[in-house]
Order: C-alpha cells, then sequence, then structure tokens
C-alpha cells in the first residue's frame, strides 16, 4: 500500500515548460526548472534529497527551546498549557494554529520589546505576503494569547488590544436566506447535508454546536413536555433549549442512528471537524448557485440569520432573539436582526401607501 503525504506550505508553478516549487512563507527554491510532467515532478518530489530539505528547517523549529519571555517560549505556553486554549473551537485552534506557523522567523523576538507599532508592521507586512484577512486572524490569535499572558504576569499589557483592521468584513456576509432558496435546498440536498442545514435554519445553532449534537440532547423535555434540543454552546458554554418544530422532528425522526451524533457524513460516520462539514455543505451550496437554483451569499451560518430573522419577525423582542440563539449578549440579537428592524422601518414609512 502506498501512503500518500501531503506536502504543505508550497507553492508549485509552472513558466516556459518548466517546474518551480518554493516553500511559500520564505521564498526558499526547493526544485528549479525541472522538465516534466506533473506526475514525474510528484515523483521527483518524493525523492530522499527533496524531502531533506523540505523538511529541514520544519526539524530544526521542533528541536528549538526558546528562551522565557520571548514570543516562541509564549506560544508554546499557550498551545500547551493555556486553559482558554484548551477550550477553544477546533477551526479556532486551526486558526492561531496557521497564525503562529507565519510569526515563527519571528519568536526570538523579546515580550517587553513588543509595541503596537511592531504588531502595525508585522500585519501590514502579513498582508502583503498572505492576505488582509489572514493578518486580522493573525492578530487576533496574538491578541487572545496576550490577554492570558497579562493574566499570568507574562506581560506587562496586551500590545494588541485595540488594534484596528486592515480586512474590512462584508456587512452582507452570511445573509438571511430567501424563502425560495430554503424550499429548493430543503427539497433537493442529500439527506446527510440537509442535516447540518436544517438545524441551523430551525434550532439556530452554530457549525461548531451542531457537529457535536448527540441524539442524547435531543428529546422529550420534562417539564413542557414537547421535543426539544438541550445543549451546551460551544462557544460560550451556555445551555440552550430550543423548541423542535414540525419540520425539524420530521427530519430528524427519518433518520437513522448510525452514531452518536446526529449529523454524520454519506456513510453515516460522524464528521472529523467542524470545518469538514462546512466545507461539504458550502460546496454543494456553491454547486447549486452555478446551476441557478439559488443566489450567492448562502451559507450554513446565514441560516442562523434565517432563525433570528424568524423569530423576530414572528414578534420576539430582541433579548428573546439573542436568548434562543444562545448568545449572552442581547447585542448580538440585534446584530443578527438588524435588516429586519429596518425592514420594520420600511414599512411603517410607507404605511397607507401602497393600497392600489
Amino acid at each position: 500500500m502506498v501512503v500518500t503525504v501531503k506536502l504543505e506550505g508550497l507553492n508549485i508553478v509552472q513558466a516556459r515548460g518548466k517546474w518551480y516549487v518554493y516553500v511559500r512563507d520564505t521564498k526558499q527554491k526547493l526544485i528549479g526548472g525541472f522538465v516534466g510532467t506533473k506526475q514525474d515532478l510528484y515523483k521527483r518530489m518524493e525523492m530522499p534529497d527533496f524531502m531533506a530539505a523540505y523538511n529541514a528547517p520544519r526539524l530544526r523549529n521542533l528541536k528549538r527551546v526558546y528562551p522565557e519571555g520571548t514570543l516562541g517560549s509564549l506560544v508554546e505556553w499557550f498551545e500547551n498549557d493555556c486553559p482558554k486554549y484548551t477550550a477553544l473551537a477546533e477551526s479556532t485552534k486551526g486558526n492561531y494554529t496557521k497564525a503562529f506557523q507565519y510569526l515563527r522567523p519571528e519568536f526570538d523576538y523579546v515580550l517587553t520589546d513588543i509595541t503596537q507599532a511592531d504588531l502595525y508592521d508585522l500585519r501590514d507586512e502579513c498582508a502583503k505576503q498572505k492576505w488582509p484577512r489572514f493578518a486580522d486572524q493573525m492578530i487576533a490569535a496574538l491578541s487572545s494569547m496576550f490577554s492570558q499572558a497579562v493574566k499570568r504576569r507574562k506581560m506587562p499589557s496586551n500590545p494588541a488590544l485595540g488594534m484596528d483592521k486592515c480586512h474590512e468584513a462584508d456587512p452582507n456576509a452570511n445573509r438571511e436566506w430567501l424563502a425560495s432558496e430554503w424550499e429548493y435546498v430543503a427539497t433537493h440536498a442529500p439527506r446527510y447535508l440537509l442535516s447540518p442545514m436544517i438545524i441551523a435554519r430551525y434550532a439556530g445553532y452554530r457549525g461548531q454546536t451542531i457537529v457535536k449534537l448527540r441524539w442524547k440532547d435531543y428529546g422529550i423535555h420534562p417539564v413542557y413536555g414537547w421535543k426539544c434540543f438541550q445543549k451546551v454552546a460551544k462557544k460560550n458554554k451556555e445551555l440552550v433549549m430550543v423548541p423542535a418544530v414540525v419540520e425539524l422532528q420530521e427530519h430528524l425522526d427519518a433518520l437513522d442512528r448510525t452514531a452518536l451524533e446526529i449529523c454524520t457524513r454519506q456513510d453515516g460516520t460522524p464528521w472529523e471537524s467542524e470545518v469538514q462539514m462546512q466545507t461539504a455543505v458550502s460546496h454543494y451550496l456553491r454547486d447549486l448557485e452555478e446551476k441557478g437554483h439559488i443566489g450567492e451569499g448562502t451559507t450554513l451560518h446565514g441560516l442562523r440569520t434565517t432563525y433570528a430573522a424568524d423569530l423576530k419577525r414572528s414578534g420576539a423582542e430582541t433579548g428573546d432573539v439573542a436568548a434562543a440563539l444562545g448568545d449572552k449578549s442581547e447585542r448580538m440579537g440585534a446584530h443578527y436582526t438588524r435588516h429586519v428592524e429596518n425592514e420594520a422601518k420600511v414599512i411603517r414609512a410607507f404605511k397607507g401607501k401602497t393600497k392600489k
């Protein structure tokens, strides 16, 4: 049996019929001017001399022990000994790991010498080398780590606190779905992909909670007597009780229970991670978008917005919406329903003017 190992962090380009392989972060050239097919190149990359060159910096980094008080030692502590890091969602840990990998050349930097101006320089350079959103994620990872370090007297203050972003977020990202879009997806989606989407649509859970939902979390409420979910949200540790509407009950009650988790892959086994589940859903939605069945911008998280908007239009107060979403802050209830508030203002403005 041949075991295929994915080599990460490489740029493979072809120019004038020749292949070149570079380390993405350092721009180190590992192969230059190779002539042959792409399969020939892959065989070349399996040879011992290439693997030795590819692994050399990683092995050096793994062996490094950074002195106390340096950025490298703080990252080591944060990823291995900080309780806050352990509680993070797997997707967030993955983002932090990528950020710290990018920062590895800076690991000898003394913590007390780091200023906010230094971080702005680092962020701006990162945005050029990678992209703005990654640069912002890198600063977010540092800020989270620095905050924990301050609490444990490892740093006097958090120099990343209050930094503005270089990536301007789209205010319409994760938009509410149109009724026609949901109707098409609910009718045509494969059952294994519909499961996470229908839970997001009618229970409002985030992807990181959906992927961990188990059958034991779904059942008859001992007081109210209705079917519901009772689950501690992964993100903020809030216990959220959500009644299961008829559409959700009918879907769940028709599923085969092949695992402890409710949402499973096509073969009936649990998703490996939130990212894997969200990626599968996203690919399916983008295929439907290309075929013209749904519009652009539909996401799994957008169904959480749709859930909140539905509650708001049904008369729920902003605080009630936040509670139904499992958010501690009423501000988040307003965040998910601001477009419904604007909709209501427009309706009031046109009151009496739309009759024929």
